[in-house]
């Protein structure tokens, strides 16, 4: 018996760095969807909910801060894990999106190993 995938939400306007993402998490066994900015995650939030999200700040229109602040502000979506995976970098950002509601932040740059730990550190114990 086979259990189902974790599944995560990536939500960036870079669509080669989703990509990227979206290969490097199906081969740690997860079950990956992709938004390209806020509104279209939103569509996706609409239609089930994922384990965790990975967000970055800046997007077309609206940023990946008001989306973890809407997140926060629904009870449906108030407990989805959300990382932060930013190339804004400054100690203020990283204030800013703890403000917002994230549960951590990732500099762009980062080693996939480190972003692996810290994604399996917010599932169930036993992932991967």
């Amino acid at each position: 018996m086979s259990e189902e995938p974790f599944v995560i939400l990536v939500v960036d306007d870079d669509t080669s760095f989703c990509a990227i993402m979206k290969e490097f998490l199906k081969g740690d066994g997860f079950e990956v969807y992709l938004a390209y900015d806020v509104p279209h995650a939103l569509r996706i939030l609409k239609i089930f909910t994922p384990d965790l999200i990975l967000a970055d700040i800046m997007m077309p229109d609206i940023d990946g801060l008001w989306l973890i602040r809407n997140l926060r502000s629904k009870p449906i979506w108030a407990d989805i894990p959300t990382i932060v995976v930013s190339a804004r970098t400054m100690p203020e950002e990283r204030t800013e999106a703890k403000e917002a509601g994230a549960d951590a932040f990732v500099s762009k740059p980062f080693s996939f190993g480190d972003l692996r730990t810290m994604i399996r550190s917010f599932l169930p114990y036993g992932v991967g």
